[in-house]
């Protein structure tokens, strides 16, 4: 099942659940300029399963551009006004690989500084969204009152 939300500005943002489950055995690295971000990152490879879901929920052909994990634990987060804009319409993949849901994890999606499509934190759903020159993201806040062993754990690939 694929959950389609239409929207002025792009042409594709989608939430797939329950679309994949993957084993990480990564070295994360902590980034840490708070104006920025805080959070863990590694490099990763993308399963040739979440391009083909890509091409087919877009009818685009694509290959990976980019792609790295991500894991952020209570007090972790990634600002949305430091985002890169991308003027070439790529389609951004992110698969939830957190061990159980993370209440408020969400990553936002705006237009212009508004918000126009938010993912919640689902383990195991896929969400693809085309990336164009007014849409910025961001990964919110995690709370510090969230359980000690809170941990938001996606993989965020750029697809062109």
């Amino acid at each position: 099942m694929v959950l389609s939300v239409t929207v002025i500005g792009a042409r594709t943002a989608v939430i797939v659940p329950d679309a994949i489950e993957l084993g990480i055995d990564a070295k994360f690295t902590r980034y840490a300029l708070l104006d920025r971000g805080s959070y863990e990152y590694a490099d990763a490879d993308v399963p040739a399963r979440l391009i083909t879901l890509a091409r087919d929920v877009t009818g685009r052909a694509l290959e990976v551009a980019e792609a790295r994990l991500l894991r952020l634990v209570p007090g972790d987060y990634l600002l949305a006004h430091h985002d890169r804009v991308h003027d070439d319409l790529p389609i951004e993949v992110i698969a939830d690989l957190s061990p159980a849901p993370v209440a408020g994890a969400e990553v936002h999606y705006r237009r212009r500084g508004q918000v126009f499509f938010r993912v919640r934190c689902t383990p195991r759903a896929v969400s693809i969204v085309e990336r164009g020159p007014t849409v910025t993201c961001n990964h919110t806040y995690v709370s510090k009152l969230s359980p000690p062993d809170a941990e938001v754990l996606r993989l965020v690939a750029l697809l062109r």
